[in-house]
């Protein structure tokens, strides 16, 4: 008891601090979380480092209504008006994101799925 005694103006201001640093970190990353199509998967990548791959092949389709219990990647607050919604074919939770520019993002998706799914002539 001696500890807490001693060192209370300490703990007093470490546990509020470390609380402001967590928060602070986590509005730094979370802009930095961005989305790209590849060639044969949705890459979502936090500052060059894929953290997720959803495969092409997996997509069933996509949609700006969600249904079901998701899985979620935003890289922002406020990401109602950017959500698209990737359904899978293998049944698992829809994958949530939140591109930038969802119309854009969703184009050029669909644009690779098509592509996908037509046979090589």
């Amino acid at each position: 008891m001696d500890f807490l005694t001693e060192n209370w103006s300490t703990i007093v201001w470490a546990v509020p601090g470390t609380w402001v640093v967590i928060i602070l970190a986590v509005f730094w990353a979370l802009p930095r979380i961005d989305f790209r199509v590849g060639s044969n998967a949705v890459v979502i990548e936090w500052m060059g480092y894929a953290l997720r791959r959803i495969p092409l092949s997996d997509i069933n389709r996509v949609s700006k209504r969600l249904k079901g219990k998701p899985e979620v990647w935003r890289n922002t607050l406020r990401g109602n008006h950017r959500m698209l919604v990737l359904y899978r074919k293998s049944g698992k939770r829809p994958v949530v994101i939140t591109p930038h520019n969802r119309y854009v993002f969703r184009n050029q998706l669909e644009a690779n799925l098509q592509r996908l799914a037509s046979p090589a002539a």
